[in-house]
């Protein structure tokens, strides 16, 4: 009997082994919008698949539509996909992230250009694919950039001023950024500054303040900023949070028919904003995209060996009024394989 139960045994263990040892037998099936021709061919086993995405700010409400996207990603992938980042701006926190993520041998990566360069070239010496969004990190070989064209927003910005202020009034102009002491910042404000050159009547920047992501700071900082240039008619608020707080600054000192305001992404506050005339209008680009097509590039990348034609690639930068409030969001969501 002993002899009969030990053989059972014997026979149930080497059944358990062979089933935990077995790798998935097929790899994810492409989304419906990509063609079938174009689906990988050598994958690797999904499930064996780890993206780590390293937010610069983990829960956000514009940060929130790239995790949607990267969840949905990884849901249709198949892949392990882990949404991670500080609760506040720290590019010292994301820097430790993305040296954890390449310890863990994670497939991919996916970060915004906050982050320092040295642990991002960490990883690509580890044969680890990473793409950037949002802001560039042109000293590190990454597969490749997705983000805002900020000359594209430059433009779409003065085109909407002259139409509601007029090409024939002089522009004095405020703007917010969440930080300064970030390229991108610098970056869109030269833009700007380049852009508005076209405005005949003349364009001035008065001055330039600082949210730090807290929409509280935003409002004190555009409090104090009406109260010091009465004549500011056009304000430009290049951090999510700022919009909304320079629109209630804006009503309650009761100067919206003489300040044209405008704001950056498409969180709901202010997208209901722009619905009740609070703000102008708002520049987009397809956060969603962050994530999704994201997740689909370095996955064609590391089962196809696909790579972009390009290194710098525009997310769809557009501008939203009341126009097309209810429209846009389509646009933002179409994705483009490699």
């Amino acid at each position: 009997m002993k002899k009969i139960l030990a053989l059972v045994l014997a026979a149930l263990m080497v059944m358990s082994m062979a089933s935990c040892g077995s790798p998935a037998s097929s790899s994810a099936a492409p989304s419906e919008s990509t063609p079938a021709s174009d689906a990988p061919t050598e994958s690797a086993p999904a499930k064996d698949l780890h993206f780590v995405y390293v937010s610069p700010l983990l829960a956000h409400p514009v940060w929130l539509l790239a995790k949607e996207g990267f969840d949905q990603a990884c849901t249709e992938l198949g892949i392990q996909g882990d949404w991670v980042g500080p609760q506040n701006i720290s590019p010292e926190e994301m820097a430790k992230l993305i040296e954890t993520a390449v310890a863990q041998k994670a497939d991919a990566i996916i970060t915004q250009g906050l982050v320092p360069a040295a642990p991002v070239k960490l990883a690509t010496e580890a044969g680890i694919p990473v793409l950037v969004v949002d802001s560039d990190i042109p000293d590190v070989d990454r597969l490749a950039f997705f983000g805002k064209d900020v000359d594209i927003q430059a433009k779409l910005l003065l085109d909407a001023a002259e139409e509601k202020l007029g090409k024939d009034k002089p522009i004095k102009c405020s703007i917010q950024v969440a930080a300064l002491n970030y390229q991108i910042a610098h970056d869109q404000i030269d833009a700007i500054k380049k852009a508005f050159e076209a405005h005949t009547a003349g364009f001035e920047v008065v001055n330039i303040t600082e949210s730090k992501s807290d929409k509280m700071k935003a409002t004190t900082e555009w409090q104090n900023t009406f109260k010091a240039y009465p004549d500011v008619n056009l304000a430009i608020n290049l951090a999510a949070e700022a919009g909304p707080a320079c629109a209630k600054v804006v009503e309650e000192m009761g100067i919206g028919e003489k300040v044209a305001v405008y704001g950056v992404d498409d969180v709901e506050e202010t997208l209901d904003l722009i619905r009740k005339g609070g703000l102008d209008g708002t520049v987009a680009t397809s956060f969603y995209n962050y994530g999704y097509q994201a997740a689909y590039w370095l996955y064609q990348n590391i089962t196809e060996g696909k790579k972009p034609k390009m290194i710098l690639n525009d997310a769809g930068t557009i501008m939203i009024t009341k126009d097309n409030v209810e429209n846009y969001s389509d646009a933002l969501k179409v994705k483009v394989d490699l």
